[in-house]
């Protein structure tokens, strides 16, 4: 019976051992547009001759196949990311093969997940994914505003292009310190951050430097009055030929 056990002990020891993975550590990565960032990738396998792939994956879309690599020197990118931009190398002896994005362009945000797939398997085994966030290399201040009274007033920190920018630079960037920027803008460069500092929100509205309390005016557009009234005038003229043709037709039945 010991004999049996012992078999059955040491094939679940190496099932264990041989598990295939991919191991993705870093966290999220920020950097400036037109730089280069290298996101890092470990994988474990006993297969010698591992097929290593690279996906990116946008808010709200589908993983897009960017690259693949195996051991024996065979190379692919996929069109949308040329290998000047997007390459990756496999490290034998580390068993690695990190990710490197050259001039960094604001669509590169996303989350990027690597995946190993075995010679001969039919499934992929996946990295839990980095994300990765590009700001913008001009730089906008946050706008902070008072939202709402009371024990439940908030403090919302918005239009900034630097993703920790209201961390650093506000009486309460402790509370924006347990918080995150969320991406307001298609090209995720500008943010917004809401926290609830629980003193009615006294020192939301004030710049860093607690000098005065930061207006923001919002002048009126010519462009968007003009249009505005041309839309107007429109409606009228268009209400003003459905009376007449209805007056018309009934004129036209009651003659006849």
């Amino acid at each position: 019976m010991e004999h049996w056990l012992w078999i059955i002990l040491a094939a679940l020891f190496f099932e264990c051992k041989g598990e295939d993975k991919v191991i993705q550590e870093q966290g999220d990565v920020i950097a400036a547009e037109g730089v280069t960032v290298t996101l890092d990738c470990r994988y474990e396998t006993t297969d010698a001759y591992p097929y290593l792939f690279w996906y990116k994956q946008e808010i709200n879309e589908f993983p897009k196949y960017v690259l693949r690599r195996d051991t024996t020197g065979t190379e692919d990118n996929d069109q949308e990311f040329p290998k000047d931009r997007f390459d990756a190398k496999i490290n034998k002896i580390q068993q690695s093969v990190p990710l490197k994005i050259q001039k960094l362009h604001l669509s590169d945000s996303a989350v990027y997940y690597c995946a190993l797939q075995p010679t001969g398997a039919d499934k992929m085994i996946f990295g839990r994914g980095t994300k990765l966030i590009v700001q913008t290399g001009v730089e906008y201040k946050p706008s902070y505003f008072k939202l709402g009274e009371g024990s439940n007033t908030a403090c919302l920190a918005t239009g900034f292009s630097r993703h920790n920018a209201a961390s650093n630079q506000h009486p309460y960037f402790q509370k924006f310190n347990t918080t995150k920027a969320v991406a307001i803008s298609p090209n995720l460069d500008l943010y917004n951050q809401v926290v609830f500092p629980g003193d009615d929100a006294e020192d939301c509205e004030s710049p860093p430097n607690g000098d005065s309390p930061c207006v923001d005016v919002l002048e009126p557009d010519p462009k968007v009055n003009l249009m505005s009234l041309t839309i107007l005038a429109l409606r009228v003229i268009f209400i003003k030929t459905i009376i007449f043709n209805i007056i018309m037709t009934l004129r036209l039945w009651i003659s006849q």
